[in-house]
């Protein structure tokens, strides 16, 4: 499934883009920040899975200035954590669900980490 066509021709400030992904980039990047899950945000902008853009998330911070993108790791790194606190005291799930879950948060840090 292709982005939507107001993805693909516009930047989120409006101005056309040269390449279709910057836009999508910049749009999971600004709806991370709001604090949405990626498997939301891959349904708000029509792509298949939550890995797309949770890939186009990881795009997008390698493209900020390096202050900015130290800062937005920081963020994701906090929200990561928090995620992984609700998952160990969710006592309501089994503990393979909960141990298949944290491996998940520890590979998304790391894969936020490792262009740090």
């Amino acid at each position: 499934m292709s982005p939507p066509e107001e993805l693909k021709a516009q930047s989120s400030g409006g101005g056309t883009v040269s390449d279709p992904s910057e836009s999508v980039d910049s749009e999971v990047l600004r709806l991370r920040s709001m604090g949405r899950a990626f498997a939301r945000i891959s349904k708000e902008l029509g792509l298949e899975r939550g890995a797309d853009a949770q890939r186009a998330f990881q795009r997008a911070v390698r493209g900020l200035p390096a202050s900015e993108r130290q800062r937005v790791r920081g963020e994701e790194v906090s929200r990561l954590d928090r995620l992984a606190e609700r998952v160990r005291a969710d006592t309501t799930k089994a503990e393979l669900d909960r141990a298949r879950q944290l491996k998940t948060i520890d590979r998304m840090r790391s894969q936020i980490l490792e262009d740090a």
